[in-house]
């Protein structure tokens, strides 16, 4: 305990007033022995010892009024085992959630506005040369300044325009991120002050556990104060659209695209009338009506078709009466190509019909051309011998076919590897005259070369300079559940099956030297268990590696109808890797390749990019070169919506940013929880600013006790009052 005022705490020597005037009061008094005093005796005796226990009790009440007068006017303060800071500054660190969870809507506004009024009251009551920090904790963690600031109005003006509806709460990092920042601060009192929603599934993916947050805070040098401040408003549920699922291949103008919409109802309200509007470029397409049972799922398919290429974005939205609209909608962003450039490298060509190694590609790629069909093929597709393959030709390809080719001169290696590197697309067929020392040692380089895999024996059916069977036996490809994209098609089977044609002749694809094989994708198997497509990155392109022929001498797949959907899948969506993801996560950046660099001259210029956010302000960005590519990258990508970069060749790409749908159901951390976690990482829970401010000043203060001493005293003196008429009356 300390006193505010302690010069008046010595006043507290006045209960010596009391004790003299009650000593120079007994000395007044002359004790006189009289003849029949020994009748007295046994009386005085009893009264005399009754009259010094009530003379004892009315001193110690009137020294103890003096003494708590004295106190009353010291302003005691309670402290504890702790040092009063008193109005010292403070280095605190706000994590203020601004995630899609805090657009829950009620009578006082959306949780982000509740959230908001707390922070200001807060920061308004730092003392002066406090330095002040606020971390958004939604897609990513984001400071709001670029460092702490000294001014604390005009923290409060910045934070008032913040937004909310950003992407899921990353607690875990934005912690990491405020301790960062508190060890980096200059005041040794420091704070941490969480105030969200407090969403289960935020909590429940903190890194390691409540354990991580307290080793954090027992390391560092400066312990902070950590604050738990809830913000939340009663749920009645919540429907979402939880995602889109499309194929991600390539697609041309016209061309059918179909969309799978999941849908989520979160709460237990059923609703039997629920719209589902699809809309493309913002133009309403289709509209359904579904019901959605209470804690249930559906799914909404639409069938959708482009008309011109270019970048386009698709949105999906329910229109059902919630307590938090901003999930009811996901979009995405598709590239609607006009051609697809194929370079078909022919290790095998031949003037015969279909003799030609890539002759039955050239048909299954380009199906309308070779039919003469008044309809146009999205593959355009370009046949050249092994002697005319050269970097130009390779440059103006979006995906190259290497078909049962020998060997490459070492300068078309060199070609092919630095456009695979830089982006490119890859495809190597097996073939009779491919020569395995080659690719093997030159091509798959001990594992760093193009080739994903090592060729090893060959396995099937070997035939006579007859064409007639010797000895072995076919396989097939396995039919399963394919989750790679370019196979995907095949999991409904009225779109073909591919383990229809048998495999007469193929080698088998061995293990990487490396031990890197858990790089190396397996899209599709042969029964007889060797792999039969791989495919694995090379720098920022893609390479697929097939076991057998792409022409009918190894097997009869190229004579199956099933032919020309797998290879237009497969080509279709290796040329899709080319290009950098237009849908992406929140905190992911968005990265677009603006040009091709063809001379140093274009390498040395300098150029930029706009890009317009989803709040419709725009950003001008400088692009960067990577190889023979320039590049645009903007990072700041947390708030999900669709961002709109225009590039100097007046080309629009939409990249659409998305976040998890783990806030959608918004089951919140109760009491009870909230307590518990508390607990476990030494935090103080206040319901409101004003209970956080009331904590914050006993913490800075003490507790002030006068008022509990100012009734002592009053009650004291009254006591005093009563003693003394009840003792003087008695002895009257």
């Amino acid at each position: 305990m300390i006193f505010l005022n302690q010069l008046l705490a010595f006043g507290a020597a006045a209960f010596a007033i009391p004790l003299i005037i009650h000593i120079l009061n007994r000395s007044r008094f002359q004790t006189i022995d009289w003849g029949a005093m020994h009748l007295l005796e046994s009386v005085i005796k009893v009264n005399h010892k009754r009259f010094r226990i009530e003379q004892l009790i009315l001193l110690l009440v009137r020294c103890a009024i003096p003494i708590l007068l004295a106190l009353c006017l010291a302003r005691p303060v309670l402290t504890g085992s702790r040092i009063l800071e008193g109005d010292a500054p403070v280095s605190m660190v706000i994590l203020l959630d601004n995630s899609y969870s805090m657009d829950v809507a009620s009578e006082s506004g959306t949780q982000f506005d509740q959230a908001i009024q707390a922070a200001s009251s807060i920061v308004s009551s730092t003392g002066r040369g406090s330095e002040i920090s606020v971390i958004l904790t939604g897609g990513s963690p984001t400071h709001v300044f670029d460092q702490p600031l000294f001014d604390s109005e005009m923290v409060v003006r910045k934070v008032k325009l913040l937004q909310g509806g950003y992407g899921a709460s990353q607690i875990s990092s934005a912690l990491n991120e405020a301790f960062t920042t508190l060890s980096g601060m200059s005041h040794p009192r420091r704070e941490l002050i969480v105030i969200s929603d407090f969403q289960s599934e935020d909590w429940r993916a903190v890194d390691q556990g409540p354990e991580s947050i307290q080793s954090q805070i027992e390391s560092m040098n400066i312990k902070p104060g950590l604050t738990l401040l809830p913000i939340s408003s009663p749920s009645h549920g919540n429907v979402s659209v939880e995602s889109l699922d499309f194929s991600q291949r390539a697609i041309g103008v016209k061309q059918p695209l179909s969309v799978r919409a999941n849908l989520s109802n979160h709460g237990d309200t059923p609703y039997e009338t629920a719209r589902v509007i699809m809309r493309i470029d913002d133009v309403e397409s289709t509209v359904t009506q579904i019901s959605l049972a209470a804690k249930g799922k559906t799914q909404v398919l639409f069938p959708c078709t482009f008309q011109s290429p270019g970048s386009h974005v698709m949105e999906v939205e329910v229109v059902v009466n919630d307590q938090l609209s901003t999930d009811n909608r996901y979009a995405a962003a598709v590239s609607v190509w006009d051609s697809v450039k194929v370079l078909l490298v022919d290790g095998d060509p031949s003037t015969r019909p279909l003799g030609g190694e890539t002759d039955y590609l050239s048909v299954a790629l380009s199906p309308f051309t070779f039919g003469r069909v008044r309809l146009s093929d999205l593959m355009e597709t370009q046949t050249v011998s092994v002697k005319d393959f050269n970097e130009e030709i390779l440059n103006g390809s979006r995906v190259v076919i290497l078909a049962n080719v020998s060997q490459l001169q070492d300068s078309q290696k060199e070609s092919l590897t630095k456009y695979v590197a830089q982006g490119g697309a890859l495809l190597i067929c097996a073939g009779n005259r491919i020569d395995l020392n080659w690719y093997n040692t030159s091509l798959y380089e001990t594992g760093k070369g193009l080739l994903p895999l090592p060729f090893g024996p060959m396995k099937g059916m070997a035939e006579t300079s007859k064409g007639e069977s010797k000895s072995g036996s076919p396989s097939r490809i396995v039919a399963q559940h394919f989750e790679h994209p370019a196979l995907e098609f095949f999991n409904e089977p009225a779109n073909g099956n591919i383990s229809s044609a048998e495999i007469r002749q193929w080698y088998t694809l061995g293990d990487r030297d490396d031990g890197s094989d858990d790089q190396t994708l397996v899209l599709a198997r042969l029964d007889s268990g060797d792999k039969f497509l791989v495919e694995r990155s090379f720098g920022e392109g893609v390479v697929v590696q097939m076991a057998t022929a792409c022409d009918a001498d190894w097997s009869d797949l190229p004579l199956k109808p099933v032919f020309v959907p797998m290879m237009q899948q497969l080509v279709s969506t290796m040329a899709s890797h080319i290009s950098p993801p237009r849908n992406i996560s929140t905190g992911d950046p968005a990265v677009a390749i603006v040009e091709q660099i063809t001379n140093e001259e274009q390498r040395l210029q300098k150029e930029t990019v706009s890009i317009v956010l989803p709040d419709q302000s725009r950003r001008t960005i400088p692009t960067t070169t990577q190889g023979n590519i320039r590049l645009a990258r903007y990072e700041q990508t947390q708030r999900p919506g669709t961002y709109i970069m225009s590039t100097p060749s007046a080309e629009t790409i939409h990249f659409v940013v998305e976040s998890s749908r783990s806030e959608s159901d918004l089951t919140l951390m109760d009491d009870a929880a909230i307590e518990t976690l508390s607990k476990s990482i030494s935090a103080s829970v206040v319901d409101s600013p004003t209970e956080y401010l009331k904590q914050d000043r006993l913490r800075r203060h003490g507790r002030e006790i006068w008022e509990y001493i100012l009734a002592a005293l009053l009650a004291f003196m009254f006591l005093e009052l009563i003693l003394q008429q009840r003792f003087a009356r008695f002895r009257t």
